[in-house]
């Protein structure tokens, strides 16, 4: 993830520890902030001119993979995770392609 320019998340990611994390590395966090203060609102409002709205085609991606390939990851080392999801997503694109044959 060397090209890594921005990261969105929700609300749920918004704290310090978490954001300081994604500037030490040079990405730019898109994370909402929680209330309703005007500053909030126009945080808001610009993380969403940024990009943050294009976060439901990746959502859309998780469920359906999720659903068809199962919710749970086996493996318990992060790295593995990591492999195991990556294989998860890349047997999710296949599986169109091998449907007409």
């Amino acid at each position: 993830a060397d090209d890594l320019l921005s990261v969105a998340a929700d609300k749920a990611f918004h704290n310090w520890i978490t954001k300081y994390e994604f500037y030490a590395l040079g990405v730019e966090p898109l994370i909402l902030q929680r209330g309703s203060r005007p500053l909030t609102l126009g945080h808001n409002a610009l993380i969403r001119a940024k990009g943050y709205s294009q976060r439901w085609m990746a959502e859309t991606s998780y469920s359906t993979t999720k659903r068809s390939l199962g919710d749970a990851v086996r493996a318990l080392g992060w790295y593995r995770q990591f492999r195991e999801i990556v294989l998860m997503f890349a047997i999710s694109n296949i599986e169109p392609l091998c449907e007409p044959l």
